[in-house]
């Protein structure tokens, strides 16, 4: 497993501190999924650490999947009326929906609003506006994996949880 907590936490911060962003939107992953459930604890935590109040009005439902970042845009702008500064999405998949929607709107990316996803997918760097992203350890996750059941076949004892560290990579999107 991955530290999703940490690496999105480090995400909403990099948005705080660098960029001195306060109105931050967050498109939550599907409810009930653990990776996605930990990547709003961090968004909430972050805006904790840093005296920023949760505005429930800037959260909205995804299910990792870029038209859902495209509903929540219209969720968040033509139903809500909300302001934002920046959308924080639990995956790449949606940010990539979000981008769209904002763009067809006529916000500029990262002019008017920061994006920042989670997963680094290929998609990710080849963006029209590369993303500001959370990096996974893919590779590092599937060799982990074969070598805990490997372990697991020789009758070895396993650890039951490995988690494994993320990295924040900046890219133009923020």
């Amino acid at each position: 497993q991955t530290d999703s907590l940490n690496g999105m936490h480090q995400a909403v911060q990099h948005l705080i501190e660098v960029h001195g962003l306060q109105r931050i939107a967050f498109i939550r992953g599907p409810q009930g999924q653990s990776e996605a459930e930990q990547r709003y604890r961090a968004y909430i935590s972050a805006l904790e650490a840093h005296g920023i109040p949760l505005d429930e009005q800037l959260v909205a439902p995804g299910d990792f999947n870029p038209e859902s970042g495209r509903t929540a845009i219209s969720l968040l702008l033509d139903e809500r009326h909300a302001g934002f500064q920046a959308v924080v999405t639990a995956n790449d998949r949606m940010a990539v929906g979000v981008l769209g929607a904002l763009q067809e709107r006529g916000f500029q990316v990262p002019a008017q609003v920061a994006l920042v996803g989670f997963d680094d997918i290929a998609e990710a760097q080849a963006l029209g506006v590369p993303l500001t992203t959370v990096r996974q350890p893919f590779y590092t996750t599937g060799q982990q994996a074969v070598q805990q059941l490997l372990r697991l076949i020789q009758g070895e004892t396993v650890l039951s949880r490995t988690i494994l560290p993320t990295e924040l990579v900046i890219r133009w999107s923020c």
